[in-house]
């Protein structure tokens, strides 16, 4: 462990930045491609983006594929999944660049975890008889 001069680990023996970082392991596979550090990093920060929708996210398996050999519309494809208590969840986009499909998967992903989430609250809210009384006065 290494801290700078004037911080303090807390209780648990590392820095309070560490503490709060993300918990969610991401796994990245690259075929018939090779996965640069740049690519590496835009994976990292696209899917972590993830952890803020399902905290309780456990992994996310990437995979980049190189589909094609030639430039066309469907020359990569990118796999997500991500490992959740419950049913898992993944998507799947394929485009001309890498890193365009990236993005698209990565909102994809989140677009869904929204809704699961605003659903799940949805019933909670429901089955919650204080809340009912609310909404009726």
């Amino acid at each position: 462990m290494c801290l700078k001069l004037g911080e303090a680990p807390n209780a648990f023996g590392a820095r309070e930045d560490e503490a709060r970082r993300l918990h969610m392991d991401i796994l990245i596979q690259a075929d018939g491609l090779i996965l640069t550090e740049d690519l590496k990093d835009a994976v990292e920060e696209k899917i972590g983006r993830v952890e803020q929708y399902a905290p309780r996210a456990v992994r996310a398996r990437v995979r980049l594929r190189k589909v094609s050999a030639h430039a066309s519309q469907s020359q990569y494809v990118v796999r997500v999944l991500v490992e959740l208590p419950g049913n898992d969840l993944s998507a799947e986009q394929i485009g001309p660049e890498p890193l365009l499909a990236l993005d698209i998967v990565a909102e994809k992903i989140e677009r869904r975890l929204r809704k699961r989430k605003t659903e799940r609250l949805a019933r909670r809210d429901l089955r919650n008889p204080r809340a009912k009384e609310k909404a009726q006065s």
